[in-house]
């Protein structure tokens, strides 16, 4: 399956169950994560600027989340990135330390009122599975202006369909090359917004000034 299928295909999926999110990070209130995947950082390190930063708002079921990806630092081939997501008021955040093969070395964790990071453990993710017959969305493409709250952007738009259990799912990705790939993209560049079956992902807001949220673990 190529990638824009794979992201399909992961954007459909989500849609389909109630109160799920696309973006990962979310978390709230919740305890620390105690660990994560090498390869939970989904950028791309070629946008990776010190002090860039893209929030990402989402809407489903009735509720909002927010994602903010934000480099804070440089060290060597490694880069530092921090992702929080804010929900209901309260937002939890990792640290990343990733190498030039999008691996995460050292992570941390934090909530948004802590003082110093927490380091987890960085593990190694499951094999993945086979995909036998997973079903392959339909896709159309097309090139058209996407407004969003961050400005308006000449994006690539993918509208596909997919058939699960007999349930059509519709989505609608745009790409453009001016969007940073910080958070996600493909070849047609980074995400802009996303549509599925009640759920909305928009570009709420990018910079170049953005700071650590706290201060840095010493390297």
């Amino acid at each position: 399956m190529s990638r824009i299928q794979a992201v399909l295909a992961a954007v459909v999926m989500v849609a389909s169950f109630s109160g799920c999110q696309f973006i990962p990070g979310m978390g709230g209130g919740a305890p620390l994560p105690t660990e994560v995947p090498n390869t939970m950082y989904t950028g791309d390190l070629a946008d990776a600027k010190e002090g860039r930063y893209m929030t990402y708002a989402t809407e489903v079921g009735g509720s909002k989340t927010s994602t903010t990806v934000k480099v804070v630092g440089k060290d060597g081939a490694n880069t530092w990135v921090e992702w929080w997501t804010e929900a209901g008021g309260t937002a939890t955040g990792y640290l990343f330390v990733v190498g030039a093969d999008k691996k995460i070395s050292k992570a941390w964790a934090a909530h948004k009122d802590d003082k110093e990071w927490k380091e987890i453990k960085v593990t190694e993710p499951p094999k993945a599975q086979p995909a036998g017959d997973a079903p392959k969305p339909e896709i159309k493409e097309s090139d058209e202006k996407k407004e969003v709250k961050a400005g308006a952007f000449q994006s690539h738009k993918i509208d596909s369909t997919m058939t699960i259990s007999g349930n059509k799912y519709n989505s609608q990705i745009w790409y453009s090359k001016d969007a940073w790939k910080l958070h996600s993209g493909t070849e047609h560049g980074g995400l802009v917004a996303m549509e599925a079956s009640g759920m909305k992902t928009w570009l709420d807001a990018k910079g170049e000034d953005g700071k650590p949220s706290i201060e840095l673990p010493k390297k």
